[in-house]
């Protein structure tokens, strides 16, 4: 081979390799799920968009994803929290096994005074729904309940926008502190792009749920810009008044 045609196919061989998604090899059960969103309106129907699970508490199994996705995918009529003049279905399924859907039921988090236009209505960035019909066969997380520890390393279970298909993906992150409602972690093997992956579940080595894949946070401390998902544990009380009302 000419000395020319071999550096563009090594040319070729660099670009493609520092192309692909920089995934964890780490493999858990099938957890992450996409979401498919029907609107009266069939002009907004979402086929699958970012990223959800399911979450059991005590003996029911919620649907999760983040709320912010409210802020894309609402039609027209769409003001506030709230899916009564806008979407008609709501399911989610996992790319690997597209036929096999968790049909939801209600919207539990519905505040129809939370509007669409204020920033302050994505602080708590949690979607919960009741679950109407599950044919899937991915695992129910179950929420961690011990301390973080400094340094522990945590991971984003989902799929990224670009991905229409394929096994689950699995990136890395190690854990630095908890603000508020809010974990603020460290990259170490992410996405080049992380849209898509909103409403994912970030799990501890032991499938135990952390957090919701939501945005970026600043430590007040250091300034510096973090991935930070919302915390699991402040899910608690809201499902504790569920259970109390019914």
């Amino acid at each position: 081979m000419k000395l020319a045609s071999l550096i563009i196919l090594l040319f070729l061989f660099t670009i493609n390799a520092f192309s692909q998604d920089k995934a964890s090899n780490k493999k858990f059960d099938q957890i992450a799920l996409v979401n498919q969103i029907d609107f009266l309106d069939p002009k907004f129907d979402q086929p699958h968009f970012s990223c959800g699970f399911l979450l059991k508490y005590n003996q029911d199994t919620f649907a999760i994803t983040a709320k912010h996705l409210l802020k894309y995918i609402k039609s027209d009529e769409m003001h506030s929290v709230s899916f009564d003049n806008g979407i008609k279905n709501w399911s989610l399924f996992s790319l690997t096994n597209p036929n096999e859907k968790v049909k939801v039921d209600r919207l539990l988090n519905e505040d129809k005074t939370a509007k669409l236009s204020e920033k302050s209505t994505f602080d708590d960035d949690w979607l919960m729904f009741s679950i109407l019909e599950n044919k899937s066969k991915v695992k129910a997380l179950e929420i961690r309940m011990t301390p973080l520890v400094a340094g522990e390393k945590l991971y984003v279970v989902g799929w990224t926008r670009k991905m229409e298909s394929g096994e689950q993906r699995v990136y890395e992150f190690e854990y630095q502190k908890t603000i508020g409602n809010r974990i603020l972690l460290k990259d170490l093997l992410v996405p080049e792009q992380f849209g898509g992956l909103s409403g994912a579940p970030v799990i501890d080595e032991n499938e135990f749920v952390i957090g919701i894949v939501s945005g970026k946070t600043e430590d007040p401390i250091s300034g510096k810009s973090y991935f930070s998902p919302y915390l699991i544990t402040s899910l608690i009380p809201f499902m504790d008044k569920i259970k109390k009302d019914n």
